[in-house]
């Protein structure tokens, strides 16, 4: 073989290695996360918040695997779809749980495991029309702004599932004062 059949050979070789390992990458397989893992991850997140911060109990409940578990404070833990779904609409309709929250989330950390992912995301939540005035009149209230509430992150696990991508578990983490 000349030298030049071998260079065309060893090209062929890691052109076709490179494309074995990127379809590897696409396809999801056990450790790996595609774009659209990443994203349908993601909207978990903004489901969530939304359902929390609209009072949907149904729709929180919805980013819950079956047998999830979901931990608020230490030592507190709701555990199945159901039982977070029930917990939610009796705070929501109780009006126990908070009503003008927003949650921003941000800085998200996914990492592939064999059995699905692990991920962190921080979080501020803050109560819309009870802090200080505002320097111009707001449309909601035409005198209230913001007020800050709470930052934290969020220790997760994700499966997916037939349904796609949902929390496995999900622990909330209250940033403190040092």
């Amino acid at each position: 073989m000349s030298w030049k059949h071998l260079q065309v050979v060893a090209t062929l070789v890691a052109l076709g290695a490179g494309i074995g390992y990127l379809s590897a990458q696409d396809r999801g397989g056990s450790g790996t996360l595609t774009a659209q893992d990443r994203l349908d991850i993601q909207e978990l997140y903004w489901s969530y918040a939304h359902g929390h911060d609209f009072r949907d109990a149904e729709l929180v409940a919805s980013t819950f695997a079956d047998d999830a578990v979901l931990q608020t404070l230490p030592g507190s833990a709701l555990t199945g779809k159901d039982a977070i779904a029930e917990s939610y609409a009796r705070r929501f309709a109780d009006g126990s749980f908070d009503s003008g929250w927003r949650h921003w989330q941000n800085a998200w950390r996914i990492t592939p495991t064999p059995e699905g992912a692990l991920g962190r995301v921080y979080w501020v939540a803050l109560e819309v029309g009870t802090g200080d005035p505002a320097p111009v009149p707001l449309p909601v209230d035409g005198v209230k702004g913001p007020r800050f509430i709470s930052t934290g992150y969020y220790e997760d696990v994700y499966v997916k599932t037939a349904e796609g991508w949902r929390f496995k578990s999900r622990a909330l983490n209250w940033d403190e004062t040092r």
